[in-house]
């Protein structure tokens, strides 16, 4: 293993959140700027953090033993090729290879979601766990062995597409009743708008067992839907652990533990899923844990140490 310290770039649409980590996974380092939307954008904003991350620690671009970048959208991770990034205005963009021509270092680019599966299983020291993130949408991925689950084009881990009510809103992707519909931020910041500001996300949960009727059916459906997600991710996965990540998860008091009361009144109704204890597997890291961005420094070491083999 390097001695030289690590980098970590968590891209997501509004800020990027860089970390620099020493040899021993100690924080020497961090730095938050604004997200700039568009490709030139975003390289321009995420070198911006990166130097401020090494500036803030005094060490110099070529002391990095790697970069590692976490970024929403499909993301080639043998190339370091994003396509698609709706929410930063990315059709395609060679970010590994526009990033490490400056920094002077070759850059790994993951799905941000895959990046924090890596945070996560390094913060719980388990070599199995599942990181099921609930924010603008819904999107899971899986570390077994040690190792993330990527399937196909890297698309394993996409449940937000998953559709589960036939009734439901049409989802982005043209389907109905899509787990993201139901339980992500885009979804529910519609449905509460006409609600607000008596009721919004943070007090939803609230609001419910105070007795307002609307706040009870938003409350009820995103716990539904987030529950059903669990479901999915430990009968297709096997996950022992899954641990509930996002913006949604951490902005909605009193989420949590309603997912875990709907996933023991199934398991009440049902002896198999009894015998899965579905809400004894659901953990929360702490919100103020950068679990992303120390899972993008992740992705970098993981294929820097392969390389080495």
């Amino acid at each position: 293993m390097s001695q030289r310290p690590r980098l970590g770039l968590d891209i997501g649409g509004t800020k990027i959140h860089g970390i620099l980590l020493d040899p021993t996974g100690r924080i020497l380092a961090e730095h938050v700027l604004p997200t700039e939307r568009g490709s030139d954008g975003v390289v321009r904003s995420a070198l911006a953090v990166a130097r401020g991350c090494l500036s803030l620690a005094g060490v110099e671009r070529g002391a990095l033993a790697s970069v590692g970048v976490g970024i929403p959208g499909q993301v080639d991770h043998l190339t370091g090729t994003v396509r698609t990034a709706v929410n930063l205005d990315i059709e395609h963009l060679a970010l590994g290879e526009r990033l490490g021509a400056d920094l002077g270092v070759p850059v790994c680019v993951d799905n941000d979601v895959k990046a924090a599966a890596l945070g996560a299983a390094e913060h719980l020291g388990a070599d199995e766990v599942t990181f099921l993130n609930v924010g603008t949408g819904v999107a899971a991925a899986t570390v077994a062995d040690g190792r993330l689950v990527r399937g196909e084009g890297n698309l394993a881990g996409e449940i937000g597409h998953i559709p589960v009510d036939p009734n439901g809103e049409r989802c982005a992707c043209g389907q109905r009743g899509c787990l993201e519909v139901l339980a992500g931020g885009a979804g529910i910041a519609e449905r509460l708008a006409p609600l607000a500001p008596q009721i919004s996300l943070p007090s939803l949960f609230e609001a419910a067992a105070a007795g307002s009727p609307d706040a009870a059916a938003e409350a009820a459906r995103i716990s539904a839907g987030i529950a059903t997600a669990v479901q999915l991710v430990v009968l297709t996965q096997g996950s022992s652990r899954v641990v509930l990540g996002g913006g949604v998860v951490h902005t909605a008091r009193g989420l949590v533990d309603e997912v875990r009361r709907v996933l023991t009144a199934r398991a009440a109704e049902s002896e198999f899923l009894a015998s899965l204890d579905l809400a004894d597997r659901v953990s929360v890291l702490p919100s103020g844990y950068p679990v992303a961005a120390i899972g993008a420094a992740l992705v970098g070491r993981a294929r820097s140490d392969a390389a080495l083999v």
